[in-house]
């Protein structure tokens, strides 16, 4: 499931695959069928790949699991995965646990 929380931000995954100009379009899913994606680690891959903009020969050492470990660094909310029942059962349990632990900033 994490990998399509990843699948919220067509900069943030542009910059993740190394090429932040990239002028072409993501088709990314909308936010409200990511937790019926039936395979987001895929989709989060191919889109990396298009994203790179890289030849056949170049892609062959395009570490996609890398590339995709770093969409995180870029994404900069997460607000939009409020409206997944999953995000919003994690949010709150995090919010419990930081309650719970006296970790109150």
């Amino acid at each position: 499931m994490q990998e399509a929380w990843l699948l919220i931000d067509e900069d943030a995954i542009k910059a993740a695959a190394g090429n932040r100009r990239c002028t072409g379009q993501l088709d990314l899913p909308a936010v409200n069928r990511l937790e019926s994606l039936p395979d987001p680690k895929g989709v989060l891959s191919q889109l990396l790949i298009q994203a790179s903009d890289l030849n056949r020969r170049r892609l062959r050492s395009f570490g996609v699991t890398k590339h995709a470990e770093r969409v995180t660094e870029f994404i900069d909310s997460f607000s939009p995965l409020r409206q997944l029942s999953a995000f919003a059962a994690l949010e709150e349990e995090v919010s419990d646990a930081i309650r719970e632990n006296g970790w109150h900033l």
